[in-house]
């Protein structure tokens, strides 16, 4: 099945990368952007960096399957679960940028 970890960790740092590069795009679709252009590239940085957190565990995971093969199947579920984390903790923090 080769490294699907490798591949979702390349996903990710892709997003993360073309969020950070462009940040006057209004890219996400879960946050009601603010009026002014200086806080959407505030807040684009903002999420790009957290962003990173499903990239280091996808990272992490591929290292830990590349070890022990038989983990595979439970540590998939990391993926979403770091997926969910990064979008609930950018909501949140985009109220302070005045989303």
């Amino acid at each position: 099945m080769g490294h699907p970890f490798l591949l979702f960790a390349a996903i990710f740092l892709i997003l993360s990368i073309v969020l950070y590069a462009a940040p006057g795009r209004q890219l996400l679709n879960f946050v009601h952007y603010p009026a002014t252009q200086d806080q959407v590239v505030r807040l684009n940085r903002y999420a790009a960096l957290r962003l990173m957190l499903p990239v280091l565990v996808n990272l992490g995971c591929a290292w830990v399957v590349a070890e022990r093969p038989g983990l595979m199947v439970p540590l998939i579920f990391l993926t979403p679960l770091s997926v969910l984390g990064v979008v609930v903790w950018i909501a949140a923090g985009a109220r302070r940028f005045g989303a």
